[in-house]
Parts: structure tokens; sequence; C-alpha cells
């Protein structure tokens, strides 16, 4: 049903509704909702249930004792009321206690065949259906609340967290098509707590403490339930229950769930290390984590997930698509530059951090970015110089030849910039970019990427003095970042990593490669020497039949493997003591990672050395470094295929 229209025949405008309020903040929500649509509201509350502050914001209110069905079919009936919907929460242990039935309830309670949820709700709504009263849903005038699909929060769950996720969410699927509950908790794939009439707060706590922390939390919809009166809810109460027994993953549907303080429920949950997850039913286990940003380009899903035409939305409330997060009151207006496949991720992450508040994005192509722009909630623009004045920073994601240009304008103007890799075409440029920024006192912070993995995160601290790295970065054929080559597309973030990781300065590279599908270079391989006798092999190609991003490091007594794209780091070490054979003993540690999203936390790293100062992860001068490597690379490849290789090349500068 529309919003506006009336049950029943459903042709005339809806002025009028009736709501039957129980506790907690939904019932107030709905009034105010209500009242913004100028719709009057009529409500009947309950004693010792119902916030009597609803009488402020309702026409008119009355307050009854639970169990009298009669007076609250009288109120509306004599008020002209035929639509009504049920909001708030009633705390089912009254059924046993405190309830005083009337005799039109007793009636009714006794035609129950039990006391499930769906048999008396759905028995309510049919009972006020004989008075010409229709329910409707109570998400009428608020659709928002309905949780949208995608992780949340910026930590992910781990690849144990999502084989609980993929459990708990069939079990309790199961559960719920016997009206059981709703809720879930379970861990290592076995179920601890199964909600009963105490609700998800004290399901929660009671799995949570028998396993004492990592417990995943999974609430769903029951297959059958009748959304115009049981819409499940978590809220900020779920995120500060879960922290008292330290649980890890909270498993919402999406759509089919309302989530109520939606932002102060994920502000608390990422400070506690909280993943959100909110999936549809049939999901798969890590369907619902947000994609690598450059997993998603080196496989080509990019080009697969661009946003379709602008089409009128469908009739009826609907979820949000994408999380949008309000801006706090001191967040950096951004703008994003260029929103084809990484700059529309981009916008994502700027549209859902509060630390934003993202105000325009620019594309040369308008439709492009007028549906990026209504994806995010942003302002579309054609001219990225319509952003002076307007915006504290900016990310450019534009092809590389137009980096130079657009960085110096907005560095010049004061405004500091995330600049995607290469950073720029030559060195002569980027040392005027670096010298334009450190004059300004600007930020500028280079986009490689995968400083901010949490396979490299997971090993970075541990690494000293390695000696030996291995590096493979395959991708298959596209027609994106074709401008360059595949030192300057590909390698260049594995020659950052290695750079960044070193203990020793770089000596010389050796270097060899091949154009096939493009005039330029598709496949390369380099051998990166530094002075302290280190070695790093590198391989890059675009041509390749399946996707690869993986980290090899040795160093004395142990070797570090890190997989970018699935997110997984282990390390081999030597023990001390030798086998009984002789040989050395051998031991693994698979390390925990704290799943993120890459390119989520390397814009949060940019917006927070916006806001304080600080220097960023990567700034111009170790973007420089990175790009004085690639280029000599690609000049050492452009002299072998011209047939003048010449051999040891000198180290590039990196002043």
């Amino acid at each position: 049903m529309s919003v506006g229209t009336l049950g029943g025949s459903g042709r005339d405008r809806l002025n009028r509704v009736g709501l039957i309020a129980g506790g907690g903040q939904f019932p107030l929500l709905f009034a105010h909702a209500a009242r913004k649509a100028s719709v009057n509201v009529l409500a009947v509350g309950f004693e010792g249930e119902t916030d009597q502050a609803l009488a402020k914001y309702v026409d008119e209110f009355h307050l009854l004792k639970l169990g009298q069905l009669n007076k609250l079919i009288g109120a509306f009936r004599k008020a002209g009321i035929t639509n009504v919907a049920m909001a708030g929460a009633i705390n089912k242990t009254r059924l046993y206690t405190r309830l005083r039935p009337d005799w039109r309830a007793v009636r009714f309670l006794n035609k129950l065949r039990n006391k499930k949820d769906d048999s008396l709700l759905r028995a309510l709504a049919d009972e006020l259906e004989t008075e010409g009263i229709y329910v409707q849903p109570s998400t009428i005038f608020l659709p928002d609340l309905l949780s949208p699909e995608g992780t949340l929060t910026r930590r992910k769950p781990n690849r144990l967290e999502q084989a609980d996720i993929a459990f708990g969410w069939s079990l309790a699927k199961a559960i719920g098509r016997l009206d059981i509950g709703q809720c879930l908790v379970v861990k290592n794939q076995a179920v601890l707590a199964v909600e009963g009439i105490d609700g998800t707060d004290a399901t929660i706590m009671r799995g949570g403490r028998l396993c004492r922390e990592g417990a995943v939390v999974v609430k769903v919809s029951k297959p059958t339930q009748d959304l115009r009166f049981d819409v499940p809810a978590v809220g900020f109460d779920t995120i500060e229950s879960m922290k008292r027994v330290n649980g890890r993953v909270l498993v919402v549907e999406a759509g089919r769930t309302l989530m109520f303080d939606r932002d102060k429920m994920i502000d608390a949950a990422d400070d506690a290390g909280i993943s959100i997850v909110v999936q549809r039913d049939g999901a798969l286990p890590a369907e619902n984590l947000d994609k690598d940003a450059l997993s998603a380009l080196n496989d080509g899903t990019a080009f697969k997930s661009l946003p379709p035409d602008i089409v009128e939305p469908k009739a009826g409330p609907q979820p949000p698509s994408l999380l949008i997060r309000a801006p706090r009151s001191d967040a950096v207006k951004v703008g994003v530059i260029g929103v084809g496949y990484l700059g529309r991720f981009h916008a994502q992450k700027y549209a859902r951090l509060p630390e934003a508040d993202l105000v325009a994005v620019v594309d040369l192509d308008p439709s492009r970015g007028r549906r990026v722009a209504m994806e995010v909630g942003a302002k579309a623009l054609n001219d990225y110089r319509e952003l002076m004045g307007k915006v504290d920073a900016v990310s450019i994601v534009t092809p590389t030849p137009q980096h130079f240009a657009i960085a110096r304008q907005f560095l010049s103007a004061g405004i500091h910039v995330l600049l995607e890799k290469p950073m720029t075409k030559s060195i002569e440029q980027a040392d005027e970019l670096i010298s334009i920024a450190e004059e300004n006192g600007t930020i500028l912070q280079i986009g490689h990427l995968e400083r901010f993995n949490s396979a490299f995160t997971a090993i970075r601290p541990r690494l000293q003095n390695p000696m030996f790295v291995e590096a493979h970065r395959l991708a298959m054929f596209s027609e994106r970042g074709l401008e360059v080559d595949v030192i300057l597309d590909l390698m260049i973030h594995d020659i950052d990593i290695v750079l960044h990781i070193m203990g020793s300065p770089f000596k010389e590279v050796y270097a060899s490669g091949i154009s096939v599908l493009t005039r330029l270079p598709d496949i390369a391989s380099a051998r990166m020497v530094f002075e302290n006798g280190a070695v790093a092999n590198l391989t890059a190609s675009r041509i390749s039949t399946k996707s690869m991003r993986k980290l090899r490091i040795f160093q004395e007594n142990c070797y570090f493997s890190a997989d970018y794209a699935i997110k997984r780091s282990y390390a081999v070490y030597k023990e001390a003591e030798s086998g009984e054979d002789g040989f050395p003993e051998l031991s693994m540690e698979e390390f925990e990672i704290v799943q993120k999203d890459s390119l989520e936390e390397e814009i949060f790293s940019f917006l927070n050395s916006v806001r304080t100062g600080k220097k960023p992860e990567v700034d111009g001068r170790e973007g420089r470094r990175a790009l004085a490597v690639a280029l000599g690379i690609s000049r050492q490849i452009e002299e072998q295929m011209r047939g003048k290789c010449i051999p040891g090349p000198k180290a590039p500068t990196f002043s």
C-alpha cells in the first residue's frame, strides 16, 4: 500500500490513522513522521508499556490497560478510524502475570490455537477487520528505518565468523518457521542461545556468557512473518548488550529489520570492534561484505555493478539501497572528481562515513554523474572548478594524464587532495605538486590502497629486516586504465609496499616485459635490489585468465605470506631446536585478520589527516618514490622493446 491511501478500497487519501502503541521509541517516531506527512494520529497506549510522552505528538491519546480490547476498538470506531498501525513492543511476560482481559478479549484469546506471536497478531488483525479497521505497515511513514543491505561498520567479519553467519542464518530461519523466536547466538558453528519470550537482549546475554567472547548474533524475520505489525528490530541497546559479553558480529535481514538510532548504533559498534552485517535471505556467506575495490577492478565485477539508468521508484516504502550517514558537525566537506569504476567507490565510502560531508560528485559524463550523485545523496557537477570554495578536500579519481592539472589547482587553493595512483605522469609534475602542498600546508595523500589491506596490516608489525620479497599481481583484461602500462597500472602497488618495508636504500632494478593486447607493456617482471643485498621480485600482468594479488616475505628464520584478495595472512617459523632427524623444526601461525574495507580505511585515514594535520599514511614524497621506480622500470622495458636495452640501470632519485 502506498503512503497516503486507505485500506479496503485503496481509493481514498489517508488523512487520519490510528496507532496501537507499545513501548520504546517506535510509536514516537511513527507519530512524528505521520505529523510531517500531514496525517492526524489517534493513539491508544497501555499502562506500564507506552511512553505517555506520546500524547504530546498525537492529536488524540487514550491510555488503556493491557487486555481492554473492546475499549481499544471502541476508541477507533468512535473517531471513525479505519486504518491503524501497530508500533512498539509489548512485554510478553505480562501475558502470564498482570493481564486482566475484558470479555471481548477473553473470547478472542479463547479462539486462539496458541499464543505464539504470529498467531496472536494475525488474529488481532482479523478481529479489527471485522469492525472495518485495517492494519497497515508500521513503516508506512518510516521506510528509512528499514536496514540497508551491506556491512555497515568498518570492521568486517573474518572467515570463521562468515561460517558462523551461514550456520546461524539457516537455523534461525528454521526456528522462525516454528514461530519460536527470531534470534540465535552462535560461535564455532554451535548454537549457544535461542530467543524465547525473554527477548533479544536477554538471548544475547545468555549466549554471550557461555562463550565469553566472539559471539555471532543472528536476527532474522520469520519466513511467514506479517511485516505489517511484527518487524524485527535492533538498536543501540542491542550493541550495548553485545559489548557486555564481548560479542563480535550482529547479522540482520535487509529490508525486513528496523534499525533504531542507526548512526549511534554504528558508531558504538565501530568503537567496540563489532561488525554489523545486513544481508538478504539467500545471500552467500561473504556476499554482503564490501568487495575490496582492487578485487572488483581486477576481476571485472566493477563493470557489472554500475548503477542502472535512473528509473521511477517503485510504489510504497522502499528500504535504502546504500547506507548514507548524516555528517557530523565538524565533518570535512568533500567532493569526488571522476566517478567511473573506482571513483564511484570513493563516493560511496565518503557517503557512509560521518566524518565526511559529501557535497558533490563531478564527471564529464552527465548521465553517470547524476546516477552516482543520486545513489550517494550528493549534487552532480560537470566542471570540477565548481567545487572551489565549497569543499575542504577532494578525491581525484580521473585518468592519470589529468591528475597533475586538477590536483595543482586544488592544492594551490588550499584544498586537501587524495590523489589516485600513479600520482602523475612524470617526476617533474610530482615534485611540483609536493612543493605546492608543502607551501600551502595542505594534505597530499596518494592512493596506494594495499597499505590499508587487512592482510598486509596483519603482518606489517612483525617484519624485521626482510631480505627477499616476491609479489604476484595478475588481473583479467579490461578496458580501464589503458592510458598507462601495467607497471603504472598494477605493479606500482607492490613497488610501494616493497619500498615501505625494506630497511635499506634502493639500489637498482632489472626488468623485462612485453605488450600483448595494447601498445604498452601488458605483462612485466622486475627485480629490485637494495643496498643491503635484499631483493624483491615483482610480477604483474593485466592479461591473465585469473586474478591474483599475493605477497611473500622472507626474513631470518621466518616466512610470511599475505593474500590481498581473500585477506589471509600466515607465517612459517624456524624453531630454535632441531627435530629428531636433525632438520629444523617448523611451526605455522595463521593470523587473525581484522577484516576492514581497504578503500574505506584509506579514506578514513585521509579525513583524519585533514582534520588533525597528521602526516598521511602515503604522502606525496612516498608516492613520488614509488612513481620514480615505476617509471624507471617502464623506461627499461621500453628500451628493450625498441632493441636498445642497457644493463645495470641506476636507481632513480628519491629526493
